[in-house]
Order: structure tokens, then sequence, then C-alpha cells
């Protein structure tokens, strides 16, 4: 019987794949360890009304100029945090045009004690984390959990 359990063991380690492609809803994470980022949803497309039914109260709606392929982008509140909201036409152009652009805010803002945040806010907004929900890329505040939450609470 153990024979037989130390094969089975052997034979499911032997059919692992370390360069199988990642879940849409797994997790990023930084150098120490921390979730920077999520993916769900890609076969959804989210419209600002969809984004407002979550419980999101918008706060205004920003140029999408500095954001290449964006339709739209607004900042606004969730569950008393900031989130920032970038509209594209699909999942794969929020996934190919936005994730680059946010990577670099939510590394340029995590941990900083002042300054900018999304391409529009001159405040001290801090992005801990950011979220590509279908068609959506969502910045959130402090962390990957605000995203999480509210990518629940899309339809």
């Amino acid at each position: 019987m153990i024979a037989v359990l130390i094969l089975l063991a052997i034979a499911c380690g032997c059919g692992s794949n370390d360069s199988a492609p990642v879940a849409p809803d797994s997790d990023d994470t930084n150098e120490f360890g921390f979730d920077v980022s999520m993916i769900a949803k890609p076969g959804s497309v989210f419209t600002i009304d969809d984004v407002k039914a979550t419980g999101w109260k918008s706060s205004k709606e920003l140029p999408a100029d500095q954001l290449e392929g964006a339709t739209a982008v607004w900042f606004g509140f969730y569950q008393q945090k900031n989130l920032e909201v970038w509209i594209y036409d699909d999942h794969e152009d929020a996934v190919k045009l936005g994730s680059g652009p946010a990577e670099e805010i939510v590394a340029a803002t995590r941990g900083v004690s002042g300054g900018g945040a999304g391409p529009y806010m001159k405040q001290t907004t801090h992005y801990g984390a950011f979220g590509v929900i279908g068609n959506l890329i969502v910045l959130c505040e402090v962390e990957v959990a605000v995203c999480k939450s509210f990518g629940d609470a899309l339809p």
C-alpha cells in the first residue's frame, strides 16, 4: 500500500508544468511577496453603469487621452477607498495596453508619503494594487483585496 502511494505521488509530480499560463483569477506579487495585481472575468465587458451598480461613487471623469486605447477614465470611491477605473473596448486591450501603465503607477505610489497617483491625480492617493477585470483596469488604494471585492460586486 505504501509503495502504491509513493508511485502515485511520483506520478503526480512528474506531470507538473512550471510554464503553464496564469489562470484568470490568479494573483501577481511583487518582490516582497505582496499581491499587487489580479485578473478576473476575462470574457466580460463592463460599462460605467455596471461600475456604478457596485456601489462605487464617481467623483469625476478624467480625459482618457493619456492612456493608449482607453475609452474613458473615472475616479471615485468604493468601500471608502479611492478607485480609478480605466475602460477599454475589451479584455485583451485592457491587458495589452493598460497593464503596463497600471504596474508603473502601483510601483511609483506604493509606500510613497506624498505626491501623485494615477495619470491625473496630483494629491496623496496611493494605489497599492490594480485589477484587470473584464475590459477594466482598476487602480485600488491600499491592497488587492479592494480590487477583488470590487470585481466580485460587478454583474
